[in-house]
């Protein structure tokens, strides 16, 4: 008798949060791209939005200190913590007060701190991480013939300044800037950069706006639908497909453009 083929069930994605930081440019809106080290890491070499996967301690936090009527509570903690950790920026405010905090406040704060005392400070009540400035904007999940899979929520958020910089942690994220989402896409056009595709697409979806206003305004009070890429062949080869749905504007982008992390 031949052997039976078993089809080797997909990989359960993994619960994971993005913040898109956004800021107001001299020339419009402009948001923070992170460059992550070449190596293990996931999307190594790959400009990216801060983010990463969904912690027990976010869930333990929320549980504990954060808003349980918010379904996405513990993904925007989650964010919030890995944006701090990776680039040192920080959404929160003082207890009892509205003003965000500083850029310059956060860093001295990291300083005296470190990277990963985030929660732990909040939960003591120095500050009050600021869940409510995330505004939910996108969800991906990674296809099921990746062995690696995620289940990424994308929250848009303005910076906490107009002079928000970035200071990355130089492990796994080694350069940082502020672009105009059309700049990047004239860069993948142009060869000289490849993105992931929930990246390129969430650019694309961002190059509509010509503000941080004008973006929170649009995406706040809107859908989002849940998104999990295909690969289809064709004449002019591989392409990625998404659907209309989604509300991206494009469908389908040529794998050239791509990067197969």
């Amino acid at each position: 008798m031949g052997e039976t083929n078993e089809i080797a069930e997909p990989a359960k994605p993994k619960p994971a949060a993005t913040i898109v930081l956004l800021r107001d440019g001299g020339e419009g809106l402009e948001v923070l791209m992170l460059k992550k080290a070449h190596g293990q890491h996931f999307a190594a070499g790959a400009m990216v939005f801060p983010g990463g996967k969904l912690d027990p301690k976010d869930v333990a936090f929320v549980e504990a200190n954060g808003d349980k009527e918010d379904a996405h509570a513990a993904l925007k903690v989650a964010a919030i913590r890995e944006m701090y950790e990776e680039c040192g920026i920080l959404l929160a405010r003082v207890a009892g007060s509205e003003r965000l905090i500083p850029s310059a406040e956060a860093v001295e704060i990291r300083t005296a701190n470190g990277d990963d005392a985030i929660l732990d400070l909040a939960a003591s009540a120095r500050f009050e991480l600021a869940t409510d400035r995330l505004v939910r904007f996108a969800h991906w999940i990674t296809p099921a013939t990746r062995p690696k899979r995620f289940d990424t929520h994308f929250f848009i958020a303005p910076a906490p300044d107009d002079h928000t910089k970035p200071d990355v942690d130089g492990y796994e994220i080694v350069d940082a800037n502020w672009r105009r989402p059309q700049d990047v896409l004239d860069d993948v056009h142009g060869g000289k950069l490849t993105l992931v595709f929930p990246t390129m697409m969430n650019i694309i979806k961002l190059s509509k706006s010509e503000s941080v206003d004008e973006a929170l305004a649009k995406y706040r009070n809107e859908d989002v639908f849940c998104v999990e890429p295909k690969r289809i062949e064709t004449d002019e080869g591989s392409q990625l497909v998404i659907p209309a749905e989604a509300g991206y504007g494009v469908t389908t982008v040529p794998q050239e453009f791509l990067r197969s992390s």
